[in-house]
């Protein structure tokens, strides 16, 4: 029989490496934290500091021209002319290298963007990790899920002042917290999992101004909120990134002092 002391010390086990794991992946070279600049383009031609090529954009395509000698390798090919790119709405795709940097066209709210990843940048090369609350088994939360059929689909702000996203919430996460009842609106995850986006009373002072939670896939509607591995979003990080903002219901107002705190 396993014993309280047993169960608790295998939770932390399981956190600690998801802890360690969230790390690796922040110190990638070209994960998150080597984002650099965001550049938003337009129809006006324009280059731009350490970046080679022309560069602009319509509603429908990106384009860039440069030299040979310039050095702008896309989709694997040296540029010597004039290319065209696009990719669908709301998404990105890594598509041309100079040097070592990488670069990444995404289009957003019918705009197109061009992120530059470096392995260099400023937030990588100052990272240390990530503070964290202790984990506490009491976090990890049975929730029950309402699936909402058809989804609800809401225009979400992100971390770009202006730039808006389409956001379909699947359903609904209810739990109970010191005898009320609370709901959090989800959105599909990763594989089968949801994902859920929130503030508290801690946001914007001890974490940062919304966290993200991954929750494996709901069995027979019922669920595990697990506050112990709420993370920030890349925009805690870099003012780079265009995170979408938490739908407008998921502010909880108590204090979930559990997960990632605030970058320092």
């Amino acid at each position: 029989m396993m014993t309280t002391t047993t169960i608790e010390s295998a939770f932390v086990g399981e956190w600690t490496g998801w802890h360690e794991s969230r790390e690796r992946e922040l110190r990638d070279d070209y994960g998150w934290l080597s984002l650099a600049a965001l550049h938003w383009l337009d129809e006006r031609a324009r280059t731009f500091e350490g970046i080679p090529g022309v560069w602009s954009a319509t509603p429908r395509a990106a384009r860039v021209t440069a030299t040979g000698g310039e050095g702008l390798v896309v989709e694997g090919r040296l540029l010597d002319g004039t290319t065209r790119l696009s990719v669908r709405e709301a998404g990105s795709a890594l598509f041309a290298t100079a040097g070592d940097l990488r670069l990444e066209l995404l289009r957003m709210d019918g705009r197109y963007g061009l992120r530059v990843r470096d392995p260099r940048s400023p937030a990588l090369r100052a990272f240390t990790g990530v503070p964290v609350f202790s984990p506490d088994p009491a976090w990890a939360v049975r929730a029950r899920f309402v699936l909402y059929s058809p989804t609800h689909v809401v225009a979400a702000g992100t971390a770009q002042p202006g730039l808006r996203r389409r956001q379909e919430i699947v359903g609904e996460l209810r739990f109970d917290h010191g005898g009320t009842e609370y709901s959090l609106a989800a959105t599909a995850g990763r594989g089968s999992a949801l994902t859920v986006s929130f503030s508290d009373a801690t946001s914007g002072s001890l974490t940062a101004p919304w966290r993200t939670l991954s929750v494996p896939r709901p069995r027979a509607g019922r669920a595990v909120l697990d506050f112990n591995r709420a993370q920030n979003p890349p925009s805690a990080f870099t003012p780079h990134a265009t995170c979408t903002r938490p739908p407008g219901g998921n502010v909880l107002p108590f204090a979930v002092d559990a997960g990632e705190q605030a970058p320092r």
